[in-house]
């Protein structure tokens, strides 16, 4: 049984959080952890007034790290452009509408209740809607010139208007679309028999293509660019191609237009732990430049998603590809300045963190060009260089190279995240200590 004394004092630290100003409740909530996020937002009496204020990316990470399940109120509450950005990332695997998952989010939004229904209804595209209904049901029109009773078969299928019958094509969708096609008709029977007519007609395919590519229009606009595009993060950048640290901030309209950029926090908080990159993050006070290296950290992600291959509607690719960035902006620090944290801040301000991270991946591509000189002095054979020269030399000639570690002691292969990693590899490929292995074989 809950102490009265408990639940007074509960209300009050409620009370006195909402009497806050609009800004301090906003940078609270900002630093809170996705799960505080949600059970904050679960007893709030004016939650909408700090969700508006949440990027869509952000909303997706939150409720991707407490579970869709578990983060009821937070979906609840989600402004149309974040649902909408949600359900691009999410609905989808490559080209093709992923019906368990898209099956799932119906059942969530119609557990939510109506108005999340008719708000989802009115948000997405009426493609996706089609495509979506076409994948969970099969409409069959009853034929008025014939009677009800020679049509006995439709008896065994649902019906909201002795018109239109659906067959659910999976019993666990049923429950879930009823409630979504019950809301529909209610709210506008005109709309809910053009989604039928259209059902009925079987030309869902078609539909399923241009809601394809709406979505790649917006996800576009949130930093999702087209693979050819995306893969030019990989194309080589000489160190003179990066500005000094003294250099004018590559945004210099940041500080104005901090008052209206929503919450992104994720990015940064993701940021490898006592590395010279994490060091020069705690180092940068002004909170437009913190949000500017957020946004550039996500937009860097997104595209190392698309051109590595990687699904973006996983939270694992999402993360990974963050470190991965992250591991290759330290690189690029580290070479430039060491250990220098002032320095490392100056090179952060005045470049876009694309150039710092293709700085690195030209520095990889330069060992990697060294081990590709030795390899063919050995006969070509990656095997000939010994342990564990030939596992790390494997990771480094790889499509996408990485750091074998797991042939020096590591858990794992992974990315590249310090130089110290490129010094590795390349005092391995000292001639002298190659020569005395290869002697051995």
């Amino acid at each position: 049984m809950k102490n009265p004394e408990d639940s007074n004092e509960a209300i009050r630290i409620i009370e006195r959080f909402e009497s806050l100003p609009i800004e301090r409740r906003v940078a609270i909530f900002r630093d809170l952890s996705p799960q505080a996020r949600e059970e904050l937002v679960s007893v709030l009496t004016r939650p909408g007034e700090i969700i508006r204020r949440v990027s869509p990316e952000e909303m997706y990470f939150t409720i991707k790290q407490v579970g869709e399940e578990n983060a009821t109120s937070l979906i609840t509450m989600t402004t149309s452009k974040q649902l909408l950005y949600m359900l691009d990332i999410d609905l989808w695997k490559h080209d093709t509408l992923n019906v368990p998952v898209t099956a799932r989010w119906l059942e969530i939004i119609s557990t939510i209740g109506e108005p999340k229904i008719l708000q989802f209804v009115q948000t997405v595209d009426g493609e996706l809607l089609l495509s979506a209904m076409s994948r969970l049901v099969r409409v069959v029109i009853r034929d008025p010139e014939i009677g009800l009773v020679e049509q006995e078969d439709l008896f065994t299928m649902f019906t909201l208007d002795d018109t239109y019958y659906l067959e659910f094509r999976s019993t666990q969708y049923e429950e879930p679309v009823k409630r979504f096609l019950d809301a529909i008709f209610r709210w506008n029977p005109h709309y809910y028999f053009g989604l039928m007519q259209e059902l009925a007609g079987g030309l869902a395919q078609e539909q399923e293509e241009f809601a394809l590519k709406w979505r790649q229009a917006r996800l576009y606009d949130m930093g999702f660019p087209e693979f050819d595009e995306a893969i030019e993060i990989y194309q080589y950048l000489r160190r003179s191609a990066v500005c000094d640290p003294d250099a004018e901030p590559t945004d210099p309209e940041a500080d104005t237009a901090h008052e209206s950029l929503p919450i992104l926090g994720y990015p940064l908080k993701l940021v490898n732990e006592d590395t010279p990159f994490r060091n020069s993050l705690n180092g940068i006070a002004d909170p437009a430049q913190r949000d500017r290296v957020a946004r550039e950290l996500a937009h860097l992600a997104n595209k190392v998603m698309i051109a590595d291959g990687r699904d973006p509607g996983s939270v694992e690719s999402l993360v990974g590809s963050l470190e991965k960035v992250s591991g290759y902006i330290n690189i690029a620090l580290e070479e430039m300045c060491g250990d220098d944290v002032a320095q490392a801040m100056g090179l952060i301000r005045s470049n876009h963190l694309e150039i710092l991270f293709r700085r690195a991946f030209s520095l990889i591509l330069d060992l990697r060009k060294e081990g590709q000189k030795l390899l063919r002095e050995y006969e070509g054979v990656v095997e000939n260089l010994g342990h564990p020269l030939a596992g790390l030399m494997s990771g480094l000639l790889h499509k996408r190279p990485y750091f074998a570690g797991h042939v020096l002691g590591d858990p794992k292969p992974r990315e590249f995240r310090s130089f110290h990693d490129l010094a590795t590899i390349r005092s391995m490929m000292d001639r002298t200590a190659v020569e005395e292995k290869w002697e051995d074989i």
